[in-house]
């Protein structure tokens, strides 16, 4: 019966993102832009960052698979998510800094050989092994994609001197075609690891060769541009570029002028607050799904497509939401987080250890993709409104440090439960972290409805 609901809406999910997205170009036509340099900048930009985001979306379908296939508890696979979460905590606050140091061309190549060698390493079935391609892949990921970010953005400004107002085409582009090539992405893992029964590291396998056109077009396309010129931090979420102030930057200074930033901007707290705990949860959804899910046997690469068409779904459905109905980012953020309060709260009710119901987990995980989907770029236009020329690499840091610390420490938590009801305990964790989230999604609203009257009033005052 899951495997039929998983079918339906897939399809259903599928045919859903494309008539919104008719809609969408019905309600807000656009007139696109036809400036001859700025398409063949863009299209070099996605020709090189687009094979490396496909090949990390192959990597995600069937990883918990994979660590089970190869006969590790789910406690001993939670202790190897947390290693990656911990890498990624590392880089994660440090990436926009050494790549501005060491070059965007040095970093990207040295990322790409690094994700390379963390999915050979995965056809090891030692669990040490499998912990130090964890390690490899979380750290290589998060310098991947600030290399590939800064260097489009600092280009964009500084060789080509382009608007910086075309920045967000490239962002929307860039959205629009992650959660696309995700979608696609798992279908073919399917078909690779089921279907042709090659295996769940197969699709691990197969995101070598993309990662190696995205290093080869990398170092033979890419123009570094000067370091010396225009800062560029801000332009692109959600990895930023240091402030290119050169080798005498104190990354600790600029960490606590970060932190300064942060304390005397409240909206900018309550932003870090809800990306904090929201992006927590997000990170503890792509471990628990799995588990949840894979003992009734579904088609795994199926089943993120789906989720994926979701995600998609959501991002076209808040376009439609603020450019047609004329709603706000910070409506669209608490419509969000109400959302995946549901879907949390659903997915308690469902994993008892003892009554379990997985056609209502598995809805429940569409309408928190769903929600993700909205959650994103509704966040990304808040960041742009309050105070943006605040939004430097270390203020970015502060709100990854209790991002990774919450998912890890639940996933700490879950290794010293039992199966069933240390799940069970994660998903009642994520509910208070996303209930939390959307009180302060509320404070936002508020913030935004009295700074419009507020405006209203001082056109009234001058008009008179």
């Amino acid at each position: 019966m899951l495997n039929i609901v998983i079918i339906v809406t897939f399809i259903l999910a599928a045919v859903l993102s494309i008539g919104l997205g008719a809609l969408h170009r019905y309600v807000s036509p656009q007139t696109p832009n036809t400036n001859p340099q700025f398409l063949e900048f863009q299209s070099l930009y996605f020709l090189a960052f687009f094979p490396a985001l496909f090949a990390d979306w192959l990597n995600a379908p069937y990883l918990y698979k994979l660590y089970s296939h190869y006969g590790f508890l789910e406690e001993q696979i939670a202790i190897i998510y947390v290693c990656g979460l911990g890498s990624a905590l590392v880089f994660g606050t440090t990436a926009a800094y050494l790549v501005e140091r060491y070059g965007f061309k040095k970093i990207s190549l040295g990322a790409a050989v690094t994700y390379s060698l963390s999915c050979f390493l995965k056809l090891s079935s030692d669990y040490s092994t499998l912990v130090i391609s964890r390690i490899l892949s979380g750290a290589s990921t998060t310098l991947l994609f600030s290399a590939h970010e800064g260097w489009y953005a600092k280009s964009h400004i500084n060789v080509h001197d382009f608007p910086k107002e075309w920045i967000e085409i490239t962002s929307m582009k860039s959205a629009f075609a992650s959660s696309l090539m995700a979608a696609i992405a798992g279908v073919f893992a399917y078909f690779m690891t089921e279907w042709y029964g090659f295996g769940p590291v197969a699709p691990s396998l197969l995101a070598v060769p993309f990662l190696g056109i995205s290093a080869f077009i990398t170092f033979s396309k890419w123009k570094t541009p000067d370091r010396s010129s225009q800062s560029t931090e801000g332009l692109i979420e959600p990895s930023l570029p240091v402030k290119p102030s050169g080798k005498n930057t104190k990354f600790v200074k600029a960490c606590c002028e970060g932190l300064q930033n942060i304390v005397r901007n409240p909206d900018l707290l309550v932003l870090g607050c809800v990306q904090s705990l929201f992006e927590s949860v997000l990170c503890l959804f792509v471990f628990l799904w799995t588990p949840v899910l894979d003992h009734h046997h579904p088609p795994l690469g199926i089943v993120f497509a789906t989720f994926m068409c979701a995600t998609l779904c959501g991002g076209v459905a808040h376009k439609i939401l603020v450019t047609a109905v004329k709603l706000s980012s910070a409506v669209t953020l608490t419509g969000a987080m109400s959302v995946a309060c549901i879907a949390t709260l659903g997915c308690v009710l469902s994993t008892s250890p003892t009554n379990e119901f997985p056609i209502i987990s598995y809805i429940c995980f569409l309408l928190f993709e769903l929600s993700v989907g909205v959650y994103f770029p509704s966040m990304s236009e808040l960041k742009r409104l309050v105070k943006p020329e605040l939004q430097n690499f270390a203020v970015t840091a502060w709100f990854r440090v209790p991002l990774n610390l919450f998912a890890c420490f639940g996933l700490i938590m879950l290794h010293h439960s039992t199966n069933a009801s240390g799940t069970r305990k994660l998903f009642l964790a994520c509910f208070f972290m996303v209930a939390i989230a959307a009180v302060f999604s509320l404070r936002l609203l508020r913030t935004s409805k009295s700074k419009n009257m507020k405006d209203s009033v001082d056109l009234v005052m001058e008009a008179t």
